[in-house]
């Protein structure tokens, strides 16, 4: 007796071919999810790493922005402030690192010896023997008895190796190794750009998260190179 269904119907092998062909497909497009992983995440460690490293030296320069000798060319009194004309700071940090620090002026109020105005900043400390952090600002407040850093107006951290942050403004708690900017910030490196609306830096720069809206530009040719 003949199939009645016959020819519309596959027969085992057939079916197994057709089995067989849709779970090759599957693992194939498993792998090349993967894939497509392993590429973005070779371009995106090394920009995590390049981050958390910001951080660091963040409070490395930070910390250089502590006014505690000053070398100066002249002090005055105005309008109860005594007022210091291009000070200086050089030495080495709590961490042993050398800086450099210099401000067109320093005002001190009389009444408050606690409070410091730094104007005009710019700061250099070598993070090793090829990099060099610099940050330059408009102004800082610095608080003596707290041990805190104001920077009410834009300011910049460059590295020498490319790396360069810019702040709108940021409140840096320096004894507990804090750094908190409500003001947009941006990173840029030379494979990417990193944009948020705000930022929390804490343990000394280990831990750093970006907020209210995190943008990530990737330059071409950092896939490129993470495809290869």
């Amino acid at each position: 007796m003949t199939d009645a269904s016959y020819g519309h119907t596959d027969t085992g092998a057939e079916q197994f071919r057709k089995n067989l062909a849709r779970q090759n497909a599957r693992n194939y497009r498993i792998a090349t999810r993967h894939s497509r992983r392993v590429r973005y995440l070779k371009f995106l460690l090394p920009l995590l790493a390049l981050v958390i490293s910001l951080g660091l030296v963040g409070f490395t320069v930070i910390r250089a922005m502590v006014p505690e000798q000053l070398s100066l060319d002249s002090a005055t009194v105005e309008n109860g402030m005594i007022v210091m004309t291009n000070p200086g700071i050089s030495g080495r940090n709590s961490n042993g690192i050398q800086y450099t620090l210099n401000a067109e002026r320093a005002l001190q109020p009389i009444d408050n010896q606690n409070k410091v105005i730094l104007e005009k900043i710019k700061a250099a400390v070598p993070i090793d023997s090829t990099t060099t952090a610099r940050v330059t600002a408009q102004s800082a407040i610095y608080d003596r008895l707290n041990d805190r850093l104001n920077i009410n107006d834009p300011f910049t951290l460059r590295l020498s190796n490319g790396l360069t942050a810019d702040f709108n403004s940021a409140f840096i708690d320096i004894k507990a190794g804090e750094l908190k900017s409500d003001t947009p910030v941006s990173i840029t490196a030379s494979q990417a750009t990193l944009v948020a609306q705000n930022v929390n830096i804490t343990d000394n720069g280990r831990s750093i998260d970006f907020g209210g809206g995190v943008h990530v530009v990737l330059n071409p040719t950092a896939l490129t190179t993470a495809e290869q």
